[in-house]
């Protein structure tokens, strides 16, 4: 046996290297071997989304409870990264839009008396949960001033800034109210 033979005789006993049905070689093998873990993946981080869709207290996002009755209930999402503060342009995509002032924090929930609404809600109270133990979340003070976005019971990672009485005006002036 020759230089030339050896390389051969390995690839031919490489049981990664030999043909699957329909021609399929080690590329397709990797590339499917990806798509499945990415499908596991996906499904893992979904199923977690879910598993913690609450507001912290066994309520759901959107769920009410007697000495809350007429809030809306809001649930902020944690993530990991940093972002611009948003402004009218990225706020005003969401469909729920508040301008608020925190009347108490307790642990992680701020409640907000909602001084305007620019879209999506009709709610005097507001009642924001937060996992404070994520350095990227906003964390709210009492008797702070914020501007809120959120879409489907959840405030994104980049959908609040406390509001300073220029983003108030500019705000306003934007949604006319």
């Amino acid at each position: 046996m020759n230089d030339d033979e050896l390389p051969a005789r390995l690839q031919s006993a490489d049981p990664a290297l030999t043909r699957i049905a329909a021609g399929w070689g080690r590329r397709h093998l990797v590339g499917l071997a990806a798509a499945a873990g990415l499908l596991v993946f996906g499904g893992g981080v979904a199923g977690g989304i879910m598993a913690n869709s609450g507001n912290g207290n066994g309520n759901s996002a959107s769920a009410k409870t007697p000495a809350s009755a007429g809030a809306l209930w809001l649930t902020a999402e944690g993530g990991s990264g940093k972002c611009a503060v948003p402004g009218v342009d990225t706020l005003g995509e969401y469909p729920t839009l508040f301008e608020g002032t925190v009347t108490s924090v307790k642990g992680s929930t701020a409640t907000f008396r909602v001084d305007r609404w620019f879209k999506g809600g009709d709610a005097e109270t507001v009642v924001l949960t937060s996992d404070t133990r994520i350095p990227e979340t906003l964390t709210y003070a009492e008797g702070g001033h914020y501007i809120v976005g959120a879409e489907d019971g959840f405030v994104p990672m980049c959908a609040a800034i406390e509001a300073s009485p220029e983003d108030i005006a500019e705000f306003r002036q934007t949604f006319g109210k």
